[in-house]
């Protein structure tokens, strides 16, 4: 098994997300190489697997699977941040160059949702709909989070509501740009119409 050590801790990183994400993505490559899928939707696909696989690396990755009795005992289970717009706030007042990396990095998590969410499932083109699915994503990346602290016995990632609500911001603002970037790709990928000649008289 692959694995690394970090101070304590026996980790298995993230890239083993690859793994499965990389034979998803030979999958729908070749079904659209033997002509039987819509090129704009294998790319919508796989932009969606790059995403989540992304995510899950990024988010639930790495995982702690030894060493975790010393942190039990230092670190214990530390407060949460459940407050909407607390830590926002406090971010906005001590804006710092890690602060910023902070709320921008939150946004761009979940932006790619924005584009080939409403590209793959015609229903969430409706913007309500889409929102509570961008709010359902955001507070799932946190439950989970939270749900491995407690598994681990200390908190290994904080729960933050504010994360949650970054997330669902940064969905919006790519559903915001979708129909831009789906009107630029029917022009570009359209085949122009030969123009008539009028009959010489």
């Amino acid at each position: 098994m692959i694995t690394f050590t970090d101070g304590q801790l026996t980790l298995i990183p993230g890239f083993v997300v690859l793994i499965p994400a990389a034979i998803l993505a030979a999958r729908i490559w070749r079904r659209d190489a033997g002509g039987r899928a819509d090129h704009a939707r294998t790319l919508m696909e796989l932009l969606a697997l790059a995403h989540v696989s992304a995510v899950i690396a990024l988010t639930i990755f790495p995982i702690p699977i030894a060493g975790q009795e010393f942190y039990r005992l230092t670190r214990g289970m530390t407060e949460d941040n459940l407050v909407p717009f607390g830590t926002i706030s406090w971010q906005l007042t001590h804006l710092r160059l890690n602060t910023i990396f902070q709320l921008v990095g939150n946004m761009v998590v979940l932006g790619p949702l924005g584009v080939y969410g409403p590209a793959l499932w015609p229903a969430l083109r409706d913007w309500r709909r889409f929102l509570l699915v961008a709010i359902a994503f955001g507070v799932g990346i946190e439950l989970t989070q939270l749900a491995g602290s407690v598994l681990e016995g200390f908190t290994y990632r904080v729960t933050d509501v504010d994360d949650a609500i970054m997330n669902a911001t940064g969905a919006m603002v790519g559903f915001a740009a979708w129909p831009w970037i789906a009107a630029e790709y029917r022009h570009r990928t359209e085949p122009v119409e030969p123009v008539a000649r009028r009959p010489a008289s």
